[in-house]
């Protein structure tokens, strides 16, 4: 009997190290800086990647501005990811929710449609978007990749149409035919040539 009890308390000891070594890192990023997060943070052929991005809503679906941003950014992660990494998509603030399950980063058509339609991409609605995500991150959790939960911060757009007016005045344009989102990607412009010069 004494022989049983010592076995289950190393037992114990070793699930208690165990659960302890199992650490999921957190990253915090704005919008606006995600697409050279991306670059600096993922290479490709680099360690096995496990990431959970948990982006922050508003209501309804994303801006155009922004869809156009998560989008690339999707992209461009897709190209440096291989088909042995696993990213997941979460939902945070107006409404909460597990969008996009543990899949390949070259399922390229499934992310961009959860980009595109997140709130119908989501099963079941939680109360914490953010607690829910790292329950989550706990349950897909691989050994020896990096796992991760990348929380996007996206700003408030509701209402706010600040590069419309401009850029029909710029075009001459007075109907607004999504110059706006040109514009906006324009804005992008010089950190994507930033970064691919480096």
């Amino acid at each position: 009997m004494k022989k049983l009890i010592q076995y289950v308390a190393i037992l114990f000891c070793a699930v208690q190290l165990n659960s302890q070594e199992r650490s999921v890192e957190t990253e915090s990023v704005t919008l606006e800086n995600l697409f050279t997060f991306i670059v600096d943070h993922f290479e490709e052929d680099g360690h096995p990647q496990n990431i959970s991005f948990l982006l922050k809503t508003h209501q309804g679906d994303f801006s155009e501005e922004d869809k156009f941003i998560l989008k690339q950014t999707f992209k461009l992660l897709s190209k440096r990811l291989s088909e042995d990494d696993y990213v997941s998509i979460a939902t945070y603030h107006n409404y909460s929710g597990i969008a996009l399950r543990k899949t390949s980063p070259k399922a390229l058509k499934k992310i961009l449609y959860t980009i595109e339609y997140p709130k119908e991409s989501i099963k079941a609605f939680a109360k914490d978007g953010i607690e829910l995500a790292y329950q989550y991150a706990n349950e897909i959790y691989e050994e020896d990749y990096d796992n991760k939960v990348i929380m996007i911060r996206l700003p408030e757009r509701q209402g706010i149409k600040p590069l419309a007016p401009l850029a029909n005045n710029i075009a001459g344009n007075k109907k607004g035919n999504g110059t706006a989102i040109v514009l906006s990607a324009l804005t992008l412009l010089p950190e994507i040539i930033a970064v691919i010069k480096n």
